[in-house]
């Protein structure tokens, strides 16, 4: 066994991917699928994978030189540890001192050359391990950073190396470190120009500075916000550079329709980092709706409840540390008290509120007798905030309700007002 798998286990983590030199691949890859239950493929010549259950398993020939020659072409000393069957650990002599004293190595300047997410492994290892680059690795990673700038490796291998740093508790950390080595820059530029572009009045970070913290905030609040909350959190800000104005009244910068342009750039740099379709759809409404905090009367946090109902609790979430980032020391207690006491209180009404219409759509179609069509969707819309706003609260007066509707549909219909073309006015819409 060598590699990362070596180093994991002395570190007493439980590695999922493991690396195999052996004298004949396909016959061990084959034995070790037929013990575990795994699928077993050829992954390029030579080298064959056993995967499943949550493992891969590699197998390669020993190289051209032997062992020596395979972990002298590694990329760092904690990586270029070999065990073997009877659990000796041994390699390098300075990486085994490396990683007892939790430091990172590059064993060569042209090793981090070789393959350039290498440097991403870096930082990865920082945040997930606790392995600190020593200062001359770290100096190779900002150059290296520099020199692949535009000329960055495969997204899908920088997106992987990313969401783990993203998913650790330590996540504000790593992309910190991404900031410092310059490379934030190389697959997230969009972000990375929020470095250096001051906000003043009620903030007292530049843009990329308050995401970051905001990202501090989320994950020490709720450690358990999902990766799609995370990065939502991380770039919702993201459109203030595009934006900003100088308000020579005020006297600072404001940055109008951040958030409504931040929404689309959001869903664009999810889409690049290999998020899914419905995590995009949520990154985007999140951002959008961030800067919508919900009013202090009952009735208008009832309507703001049910117009925001598919993004809660996490839009409250996301609010709750843009603001308690917005001035770090200086931020006001009160408000991000009340704006818990929201949360606390959306989560109670929605645990209470009905989450779909008492009528499904067949029934709408045999009380109105009017075919499927869009109509459908707006109707049941308009019965269930009929129901959270108590004018419904049985199935008779959900049946009254869409019969009156249907009826001023018709009505509506036959007004010459309307002969023009101009669309009814529906009597219960927002």
């Amino acid at each position: 066994m060598v590699g990362g798998a070596v180093r994991d286990l002395y570190l007493g983590f439980t590695p999922r991917d493991y690396d195999f030199l052996v004298e004949d691949p396909k016959k061990e890859a084959e034995a070790a699928a037929q013990a575990l239950g795994l699928d077993v493929f050829a992954l390029r010549e030579g080298v064959m994978r056993a995967q499943g259950r949550g493992l891969v398993l590699d197998f390669a020939p020993l190289p051209e030189g032997g062992l020596f020659a395979d972990l002298c072409r590694r990329d760092y000393t904690v990586n270029a540890l070999a065990m073997n069957r009877r659990g000796a650990v041994f390699g390098l002599k300075r990486g085994l001192m490396d990683l007892k004293a939790r430091r990172l190595r590059a064993l060569a300047r042209e090793n981090l050359e070789a393959d350039p997410v290498r440097a991403f492994r870096a930082v990865r290892l920082w945040v997930t391990r606790g392995l600190r680059p020593e200062p001359r690795t770290w100096s190779w990673i900002r150059e290296e950073a520099r020199r692949i700038r535009f000329r960055p490796p495969p997204m899908e291998r920088i997106a992987e190396e990313f969401r783990q740093i993203l998913g650790h508790p330590r996540a504000a950390f790593g992309v910190q470190k991404l900031k410092e080595s310059g490379l934030l820059a190389v697959f997230l530029p969009e972000l990375a120009t929020g470095a250096g572009v001051a906000q003043g009045g009620y903030h007292h970070l530049d843009v990329l500075g308050h995401e970051i913290e905001a990202l501090f905030e989320l994950l020490c609040r709720f450690p358990e916000a999902g990766l799609d909350l995370r990065f939502a959190t991380l770039v919702h800000d993201v459109a203030k550079p595009l934006v900003r104005q100088w308000d020579e009244t005020r006297g600072y910068y404001r940055f109008f329709h951040h958030d409504e342009d931040g929404a689309a750039l959001a869903r664009t740099l999810a889409r690049r980092l290999g998020f899914g379709r419905e995590d995009r759809r949520r990154i985007e409404a999140w951002v959008r709706a961030h800067m919508r905090l919900p009013p202090e009367s009952a009735k208008g946090f009832l309507r703001w409840l049910f117009k925001y109902r598919t993004l809660l609790p996490e839009l409250l979430m996301l609010q709750i540390s843009d603001r308690a980032a917005s001035r770090g020391p200086l931020s006001d207690p009160e408000e991000a008290h009340w704006l818990t006491q929201r949360l606390d209180a959306a989560r109670r009404r929605l645990a209470q509120l009905p989450t779909r219409p008492r009528l499904d759509g067949r029934e709408l179609m045999a009380l109105t007798g009017r075919s499927g069509g869009p109509w459908i969707e707006q109707l049941k819309a308009l019965l269930l905030k009929a129901e959270w706003e108590g004018k419904v609260s049985s199935y008779e007066e959900a049946k009254d309700f869409v019969k009156s509707w249907h009826e001023a549909e018709a009505a509506a219909a036959r007004d010459p007002r309307n002969a023009g073309g101009l669309p009814p006015q529906r009597p219960h819409g927002d």
